[in-house]
C-alpha cells in the first residue's frame, strides 16, 4: 500500500490544468476532520497540495486538538479553521477568507489522481451555477430510499452528487445553505449529524425548479484511505442508509422532490462522464 500511495503524490504525470478559452484560474480546496483523522489529513494535504489549480488548503477542524501547520507537508498554503461546535453543517460555513470563487469540498479519506481533480475543475468553470463532482446518485421511487450509485448506474441517470468530492461557488453554496430557508434543513442535518450534503443539493434543486443543478466526472480511481485508519465516518452502511433515506423524506417535503429530475451519463461531449 505505501508504494500506491508514494506514487501518487504529486501527481500521475498528467496533471496539467484544463485551459478554459485559454485561461486558467484556482480554487481553494476544503476538507472537514477532526484529531482522530490526523493520518488522513497528513496524506490528503501532502498529495493535493501539489495538484495544479489548488491555491490553498483549508481545513475545518470540528474537535480536539488541531496540528501544527509545521506537521503538514503542503506546497500551497494550509489554514486551519477551527469549530467551536461540531457540526456537519460546518462544511459549508461561509468564510469570507475564501480568496476564490470555486471550492473543492473534498473529504480527508478520498484520494483520487490530480488529473481527476483538475476534470472536475474544468467542467465547473463550463458551468459554475452547479454542483460538479465525483459521486453522483439517483433520488427516486416510493416511498424515496437512499441507494449507492450502483442504482443510479441501473437507472442510468442521476440527480444527486454528493459533496464530500465536489466543486461548488463558495458564495453562491454557502449563502444557500445558511439562508432563512434552509435553517429546518441544517436542525436536521444536526440532529441526525447526516446530510448535509443531501441538503444543499435539495436547496440547488429548490432555488433553480427548471434548469440543471448537478453534473458527473468519472474518476480513473478513488481511494478511501479511512479504511486503512481504521477512522472511517459510516462503518455501518445499513445504518448510515437509513439515516439518509429519512433526510431525503424530511427534506422533500420542506424544498421539493428530486425525483422528478434526472440526467444521463455519457451526456457531455468531453467523455469524462460515462
Amino acid at each position: 500500500m505505501c508504494i500506491g500511495f508514494r506514487n501518487i503524490y504529486g501527481g500521475n504525470g498528467s496533471e496539467e490544468p484544463y485551459p478554459l478559452k485559454g485561461q486558467y484560474s484556482q480554487f481553494t480546496l476544503l476538507t472537514m476532520t477532526y484529531d482522530a483523522r490526523l493520518w488522513n489529513l497528513k496524506m490528503y494535504v501532502k498529495h493535493y497540495s501539489r495538484c495544479s489549480s489548488v491555491s490553498e488548503i483549508v481545513v475545518v477542524w470540528n474537535k480536539g486538538i488541531p496540528p501544527e501547520l509545521s506537521d503538514l507537508d503542503s506546497a500551497v498554503p494550509v489554514r486551519i479553521r477551527v469549530e467551536e461546535k461540531n457540526s456537519l453543517n460546518n462544511r459549508f460555513k461561509e468564510d469570507p477568507l475564501i480568496k476564490t470563487r470555486a471550492v473543492l469540498e473534498l473529504d480527508d479519506d478520498i484520494m483520487m489522481t490530480c488529473d481527476d481533480v483538475e476534470r472536475g475543475f474544468n467542467v465547473w468553470r463550463q458551468h459554475p451555477d452547479r454542483i460538479v463532482g465525483f459521486y453522483p446518485r439517483l433520488i427516486a421511487g416510493s416511498p424515496l430510499k437512499y441507494r449507492g450509485e450502483k442504482y443510479a448506474r441501473t437507472h442510468k441517470g442521476y440527480n444527486m452528487i454528493l459533496t464530500g468530492a465536489a466543486f461548488i461557488d463558495s458564495k453562491l453554496a454557502f449563502k444557500r445553505y445558511w439562508g432563512k430557508e434552509a435553517k429546518k434543513g441544517r436542525e436536521v442535518v444536526d440532529k441526525l449529524f447526516n446530510c448535509e450534503d443531501v441538503l444543499l443539493n435539495y436547496l440547488y434543486a429548490n432555488a433553480s425548479s427548471s434548469s440543471r443543478t448537478v453534473d458527473y466526472v468519472k474518476p480513473a480511481w478513488a481511494i478511501d484511505t479511512s479504511k486503512f485508519s481504521g477512522a472511517a465516518i459510516s462503518r455501518n452502511t445499513k445504518v448510515h442508509y437509513g439515516l439518509r433515506s429519512n433526510c431525503l423524506m424530511k427534506f422533500s417535503e420542506m424544498y421539493g422532490s428530486l425525483a422528478d429530475r434526472k440526467w444521463g451519463f455519457d451526456s457531455r461531449k468531453d467523455g469524462w462522464d460515462v
